[in-house]
């Protein structure tokens, strides 16, 4: 993808973009309309608690707007889906394989079983005639409350599940076979049938992200074949093309929730630490932690690990497959002693987005000499890396920079196992495009650390914003400079009396 492109994204006035009718097949998508600097206001005045309903129908308007101008041809159909398959790629959530559908509708749980959502943008060009002037479409088919669901989501087209396949089977046949009747009767298939002309027919569907081609599939594959098999000259891509497009750049909700993430980590992570001594296991650690975020209204971004650190380890730990470490514990039930530090690799996820932290503390409340010369090793490190995010910066350049640092301060980048760090969003290890320069309104983790075997393990996370004019340090209320980590264990927690009851 040209970089020209993706820098236009972010340039976008905030109007509609013609589209053209023959779309360039060699475009994954079309330029989209996002402006950071709006996104970002109309988030500063969300209250992701208690959101407004007609707001939030706005936003998820707006979203979908935005994907139907990055459509470069053809129509998008994204079904609601459960998960069936484990994920081929480190964490999975309950929601994950859901995340695309919930992002353009809103709906999760109960509201989405059985769903699916089309997405069809105007076609001014194509061949024939309409009985109205093309315009962009929206249906979302439902095996729920129809009316309600229009109501909740300002959908106005919302259709019975059961209804798709007629539509999609009608809009398979050539429009040049369609009498006038038929073009009244069926103005959502026609609409379609029409955009889709005789020959390449293009829809996108959402076919799994993380998938393990030795596992059942999903059964939405046999689905997506019978519709090549019924109309052959049909062209099936991947939703996840134009999507990832659209959500590495985030918009007001996503930054208001994210924003909400960061802040209940920050309560889990200083409570837990405040609450961590001699004695706890680090399971016992976790589970305060864990159980703030819940308290909050959050569930886990992905499962949290509390470590006992202590240079060494008296067992060698066993190797976690790619994919399954969701299924190995990341807390046990090691005891933490005296001397020790604890590190903990934790976010919390509220409304789907979640947050990725890591933090280290001295049990004791004070750090020995080496154990202090390490931890500024890794915190110079980390804040120079921070401070290089700008729009224009490249994932390499940040990745680098680090290395170079972890070098020179005595071959600690040997062991550095991480790259610079990832998005963050709806997963917490989310979509997004490492091969272009940093962009406003993108949310990425920087971690980093020292990890030299026989030596205390050391590693930092925090969660940033690129903005216009650089960055935002959205993490930077969590503790991380020395004589703040120190006063944490210093400090009271409210699960004192409960712990030393136990």
């Amino acid at each position: 993808m040209p970089r020209s492109l993706l820098m236009l994204i972010t340039c976008l006035p905030l109007v509609a973009l013609e589209r053209s009718a023959v779309a360039d097949e060699e475009s994954l998508f079309n330029p989209f309309t996002y402006d950071y600097a709006t996104e970002a206001a109309i988030a500063a005045d969300i209250d992701v608690d208690n959101p407004d309903p007609a707001r939030l129908r706005e936003i998820f308007a707006k979203r979908r707007a935005r994907v139907i101008e990055a459509i470069p041809a053809g129509a998008m159909l994204v079904f609601s889906v459960e998960r069936a398959q484990e994920r081929r790629l480190e964490f999975q959530v309950p929601h994950s394989d859901n995340h695309d559908f919930i992002y353009l509708t809103g709906l999760d749980g109960i509201d989405s079983l059985d769903s699916a959502i089309l997405l069809l943008p105007a076609h001014a060009e194509a061949g024939g005639r309409l009985d109205e002037d093309p315009r962009d479409r929206v249906a979302l088919y439902t095996s729920g409350d129809a009316a309600a669901l229009s109501s909740r989501t300002g959908i106005a087209d919302v259709r019975p599940f059961s209804k798709l396949e007629e539509d999609l089977s009608v809009a398979l046949t050539d429009f040049r076979d369609w009498r006038v009747t038929q073009v009244r009767r069926y103005p959502l298939a026609a609409a379609l049938s029409r955009a889709w002309g005789s020959r390449n027919k293009v829809l996108y569907l959402n076919y799994p992200r993380f998938f393990r081609l030795g596992m059942p599939e999903p059964a939405r594959i046999e689905t997506f074949e019978r519709i090549r098999r019924f109309s052959p000259e049909i062209a099936l891509r991947d939703s996840a093309d134009i999507l990832d497009q659209v959500r590495m750049l985030q918009d007001s909700w996503s930054l208001a929730n994210l924003r909400r993430a960061v802040e209940i980590t920050s309560d889990g992570v200083v409570e837990a630490l405040r609450a961590a001594r001699p004695g706890m296991t680090e399971k016992e650690v976790m589970e305060v932690m864990d159980f703030v975020y819940r308290y909050h209204g959050a569930t886990l971004g992905f499962p949290t690990s509390v470590r006992r650190e202590t240079g060494h380890r008296p067992e060698a730990e066993p190797s976690v497959p790619e994919g399954w470490i969701e299924f190995v514990p990341r807390s046990g039930g090691a005891v933490i002693e005296s001397g020790d530090m604890v590190w903990t690799d934790t976010g919390a996820a509220f409304n789907h987005y979640s947050a990725d932290i890591q933090r280290n503390i001295p049990v004791d409340g004070s750090f020995t000499a080496e154990q202090r010369r390490l931890y500024e090793i890794a915190l110079d490190v980390q804040t120079t890396v921070i401070e290089m995010v700008r729009p224009g910066v490249t994932w390499w350049e940040l990745h680098d920079q680090a290395i170079q640092m972890l070098r020179d301060a005595g071959g600690y980048d040997v062991d550095y196992y991480y790259g610079i760090g990832h998005f963050i969003g709806m997963e917490v290890h989310d979509e997004g495009d490492y091969s272009v320069p940093l962009q406003p309104g993108m949310v990425l983790s920087i971690e980093q650390g020292v990890m030299k075997p026989g030596e205390p393990r050391i590693a930092f996370e925090d969660d940033v914003l690129v903005t216009e004019e650089g960055f935002e340090w959205l993490s930077r209320n969590i503790p991380i400079e020395i004589d703040e980590i120190e006063q944490i264990s210093k400090t009271p927690s409210a699960f004192d009396s409960f712990i030393e009851a136990r």
